[in-house]
């Protein structure tokens, strides 16, 4: 896993706070600080949205991390299109207002990533879906599907490196709509319609006992 410092404001809003900012100053410069003062608070209210808060990460090792913050729109069981398998799925879509960052649900290896769906979905709508095996074999797939439409996503690591619970995984201005297929025998643990926080709520727990039997 790669060590990183992550600054209070995701890199991603820095160009947006810095133009601001700097169209702030000329017009103090030249004209008057009245005039400057929807610029400075445009500079604020892109702060916020691009935060990247710290999360306390729950003493859980087989716990599953809310990838998002956000609402539970679904939790089901399904057939698994990434790795063709009878799966459980939680949905979940992300706060417009929240923390953009979506982080790994669990500690493992990035096996592999695809960007649209396997014999499926047109590409028409940009997605990325992240094969997670955890040192147990545990697999689950991350799918991440930007709000803005259009927007190619990566993450912060490549297939083949390690990634952590609830580490920061990847950056999805404005939101997204995420899916997190898990073994079929993962105990949910929480219910359609819920608010979740990114980094600090458990959504799931892997049942090593059921898979074992």
């Amino acid at each position: 896993m790669r060590s990183r410092y992550y600054p209070a404001v995701a890199r991603q809003g820095w160009w947006f706070i810095f133009f601001l900012l700097a169209a702030a100053l000329f017009l103090i410069s030249f004209c008057n600080w009245v005039s400057s003062l929807p610029l400075w608070l445009a500079a604020a209210l892109v702060a916020y949205l691009f935060r990247d808060p710290e999360r306390r990460i729950p003493a859980k090792p087989l716990g599953l991390i809310a990838p998002v913050d956000g609402r539970v729109v679904a939790a089901e069981e399904g057939e698994d299109p990434y790795l063709e398998r009878r799966a459980s799925r939680i949905r979940l879509k992300g706060s417009a207002t929240g923390s953009y960052v979506v982080r790994s649900p669990m500690e493992g290896k990035l096996l592999k990533q695809w960007y649209a769906v396997p014999g499926g979905e047109s590409r028409s709508r940009a997605l990325l879906a992240s094969w997670i095996q955890s040192d147990e074999g545990d697999d689950v797939v991350l799918v991440i599907r930007p709000r803005i439409g259009w927007l190619r996503l990566r993450s912060n690591i490549s297939p083949g490196e390690r990634t952590g619970q609830g580490m920061r995984f990847c950056f999805s201005p404005f939101g997204a709509e995420v899916e997190v297929w898990m073994p079929p025998a993962t105990r949910i643990e929480t219910q359609p319609g819920q608010s979740v926080c990114s980094g600090s709520d458990i959504i799931g727990t892997l049942n090593h006992d059921a898979q074992k039997r």
